[in-house]
């Protein structure tokens, strides 16, 4: 007989911040907007996961992390997907 943790736990459902990683996509877009401190900003980085490749954009965020300069390192990372936008888009 499972011991009163175990049922508490079994019953329990995902956290809240698992409930939404649902996919790839998801699970980098939380990251992103973690990252770069825009948690609010999720749906923005789950499209740009769902449009772009994604080792393009875990290299771009870590060039924009690198970069000690930037004050908004979201908009750098917008900037910088939208200036190489052209070859990026994932084949349909």
């Amino acid at each position: 007989m499972p011991s009163g943790l175990a049922k508490r736990l079994s019953k329990a459902g995902p956290t809240k911040k698992e409930a939404h990683l649902h996919s790839a996509s998801h699970a980098l877009a939380d990251e992103l907007s973690q990252k770069f401190g825009e948690p609010k900003r999720f749906g923005f980085y789950l499209r740009m996961a769902m449009l772009y490749n994604h080792d393009f954009l875990r290299r771009i965020a870590g060039q924009v992390l690198e970069s000690s300069a930037t004050k908004k390192p979201g908009a750098l990372f917008a900037f910088l997907v939208k200036k190489e936008k052209d070859q990026l888009i994932k084949p349909q």
